[in-house]
């Protein structure tokens, strides 16, 4: 039997559910068809979500994350608000203290790749995906095509959640939350930056 991954993932994840008319879905596929990388700032502002294929290496040994997950993410900022006294002034003095690192969600599904397995529970990549969980390090990302735009080089991950799957003993899906990690160095290399006369 052949399905699509990407198809999978959105209706394990969404409730997402095919179009019933055909002419409708001619007229409005365009809002449903994931961005390119092209435009990706647009698309981000937007809300935008990226199936990727996502591999992480941590000393010398590699881990994929199953069937092209979802990929989402934010980046929060710090910001002090301060009451002012007065009639006359309306709104908080606001004082920027720092950028947060940014906050990644991973949404996919664990399926056999063997079409003649479909039905088993896939063990393997639930095995692969507790085995990375359980590295309390930062993982470095590999040729990720989303992740570099925004210069994420490595990761930590902070959560990771199997959902229900009622009725479909072959499928697991699963929420990894991520954050972004910058080496330790590059922060003093940074800071010697800004330091110099």
């Amino acid at each position: 039997m052949e399905f699509d991954f990407k198809e999978l993932v959105a209706k394990a994840h969404f409730d997402y559910v095919g179009p019933a008319f055909p002419s409708w879905w001619m007229k409005n596929k365009t809002k449903f068809i994931l961005p390119s990388l092209l435009g990706i700032n647009r698309e981000l502002i937007l809300g935008g979500k990226y199936f990727q294929t996502l591999k992480v290496a941590y000393k010398g040994q590699q881990f994929v994350f199953p069937n092209e997950p979802l990929i989402s993410m934010s980046q929060p900022k710090t910001i002090v608000e301060t009451g002012t006294v007065g009639e006359e002034r309306i709104g908080n003095v606001k004082e920027y203290i720092c950028t947060e690192d940014y906050q990644i969600v991973i949404r996919g599904v664990c399926v056999k790749e063997d079409p003649e397995e479909r039905d088993q529970y896939p063990a393997e990549q639930v095995l692969e995906l507790r085995n990375m969980y359980a590295i309390n390090d930062s993982l470095e990302v590999m040729n990720n095509s989303f992740l570099t735009l925004f210069d994420i080089k490595n990761i930590v991950l902070k959560n990771l959640e199997f959902e229900e799957m009622a009725g479909q003993q072959g499928l697991q899906k699963y929420t990894i939350t991520a954050v972004s990690d910058q080496d330790f160095y590059a922060d003093l290399a940074e800071k010697q930056k800004v330091n110099l006369p």
